[in-house]
Parts: structure tokens; sequence; C-alpha cells
């Protein structure tokens, strides 16, 4: 057996294991919980609140667009604002939703960058600069909610650990390990794979634009706490970081089930468990299953007009 197979095998185990975990915390956080009161607790959320969270989705969505472009910049690349704006949404709307979502989501990009003349050659240089920017983004925010506060998630789990200081300064320092290289501008060997940065200045600004998106996704559940809850938005931010990085992990589709299962073992003190699973729901439908649904019908919109201008060539 390869190398490659057992590490695949792994993470299916894994990401089985936290899955069937999650499930077992949400069980045991849920108690009496009806389904009914559930709904009810959505049903019951202010519209002012669920317009400001579809606000920040659409945002967090741009935010993904703005870094499809500065990839096409660093590229040396021009198309249009529009289909670059289509093909980064429908290709993020897929990743949030589906298993293994690095590569649905950059399967879905370099489907419809493909298409596009002019950019086609460099489809697979665009998914990959834009994961770098998801795992640096990633990296910093981690760095700040940890570092900024840091008894906030020992707080809520009632840990023995004072502080999330150390995992803080952690992730700053990989951070600015990954700076320092962009800076020195030197290409990294691995075996046959040759690794080049982006010069410093383009790193800073992908770095600002994946903080942009991580901090507009985890605000678009934020707003929808109640105000009772009195939780700082950066020590919301640790656990909103936690479920990300636990789903992200598990590969399990959307991170159901795992992020709600972290969110509701943090909170749970500051919010009633059946009021919170509202408030998950509603986020979940917010930012993930309504963009799901226009994707699917923009991706089928587009293939169709792929395929009949196929046939028309033909």
């Amino acid at each position: 057996m390869t190398k490659q197979r057992v590490l695949r095998i792994l993470g299916a185990v894994l990401g089985a294991a936290l899955f069937a975990l999650a499930l077992y915390v949400l069980r045991q956080q849920l108690g009496g919980a009806r389904l009914a009161e559930v709904l009810g607790q959505v049903t019951a959320l202010p519209a002012a609140r669920l317009l400001v969270a579809g606000a920040m989705t659409i945002a967090g969505y741009l935010a993904l667009g703005a870094g499809d472009l500065l990839a096409l910049r660093h590229l040396g690349r021009k198309l249009s604002l529009g289909k670059v704006l289509l093909t980064s949404f429908i290709g993020y709307a897929f990743a949030n939703n589906l298993p293994f979502s690095v590569v649905v989501g950059g399967w879905v990009r370099y489907r419809l960058y493909s298409g596009w003349r002019g950019v086609k050659q460099d489809a697979t240089s665009i998914v990959l600069f834009n994961l770098r920017g998801y795992v640096l983004g990633l990296a910093t925010c981690a760095a700040v909610a940890f570092t900024l506060e840091p008894g906030a998630i020992p707080g809520l789990l009632r840990l023995p650990l004072a502080s999330t200081l150390s995992l803080g300064l952690l992730a700053l320092a990989i951070v600015a390990l990954y700076l320092g290289w962009a800076a020195a501008g030197r290409e990294l060997r691995i075996r046959r794979w040759k690794l080049a940065p982006p010069p410093l200045p383009l790193t800073l600004l992908q770095l600002a634009i994946s903080l942009g998106d991580w901090i507009l996704s985890g605000a678009a559940l934020y707003v929808l706490l109640p105000g009772s809850v009195e939780l700082g938005f950066f020590g919301f931010f640790g656990v909103f970081i936690l479920g990300q990085i636990a789903a992200l992990i598990a590969q399990v589709p959307g991170g159901i089930g795992i992020f709600e299962a972290v969110t509701v073992a943090m909170l749970k003190t500051r919010i009633g468990v059946t009021s919170l699973l509202g408030i998950l729901l509603a986020y979940r439908a917010i930012y993930f299953l309504v963009p799901l649904v226009l994707a699917t019908l923009l991706l089928g919109a587009s293939e169709i007009v792929r395929l009949v201008r196929g046939q028309k060539r033909a």
C-alpha cells in the first residue's frame, strides 16, 4: 500500500471519527429540545439581524471574488469583472457545502476558468494562489483571535488552561515566516516541486482580502446572536475559527454537525441550546444553503451556454 493511500485512509477515518464525535456532542447538548422549538427560534429572529447577516454574506463572497481578481493581476491576465465574480462565487459556494472543499471548489473554478479565453492555461495557478490566501488568512485569524482574547475560549470551555496566547503566538510566527519568505523572494524546492512566493506587497494585499473574508463570514453569525450574550467579537471569533478548523479537518460537507457541535459546546453557557441551534440553522441557510442554490442554477446555465456555443462551432 502506497504512502498516499495510507494518508487518504487515515484522513477519511479521522473525518468519520470527528463527525461521529460531533453527533454525540450535539445529542448530549440537545437534551429535550425539539425540532419545532428550534424552528420556532429561527422564525423569532428579528428581520433586521437576518438582513445584516445577508449583507455580510454578500460582502464575504465579494471579498473572495477580489482574491480571484488579485490572482489574475499577479498572473498578468485580464478577464471581465462579471466573469471573475461569477466564477469565484460558484466555486466557493460549492466548496463551502461539499466534502473535500479544496478539491471540489478548485475543480469547479478550474472548469469555469478553463472556458474563458485568455486565462485557460492559468486556471490551476489561480486555484493554487487562492488556496495560499485561504490558509494564510485562517492562520492570521487564529493569531488575532487567540492573542487579543486569550482567556475567552478557556473560560467558555472551563479548561484548565488559562490562556490561548501560546497558540496565538504560534499562528503569528507561521504568518511572520510566510511574510519573511515573501520579502526574501526565494524559491522553495521540495523534491520536484518548485514554489515561489508572490511579491511582498501582493502577499500583504492577499492577506488583507483573506482576513476580510474570514471576518465577514464570522460577523454574519455574530450579528444573529442576542445582545444579552455579552461576548466581544474577538472572543466569539476564536470560537468561530476553532469550529472552522475542526470542520476543515473532518471534511464533512459544509462542516455540518462539526461546526455546530464546537459552537454549542462553547456557547451553551451564554445562550440556551435551543436558541443557539435556531441561530446556527439560520446562519447555515443564509451563508451556505442560499448561495449553493444560486450557484447550482448559475453553473447549470453556464454549462448550457457552453454546450450551445460548442454546437454552433461544430
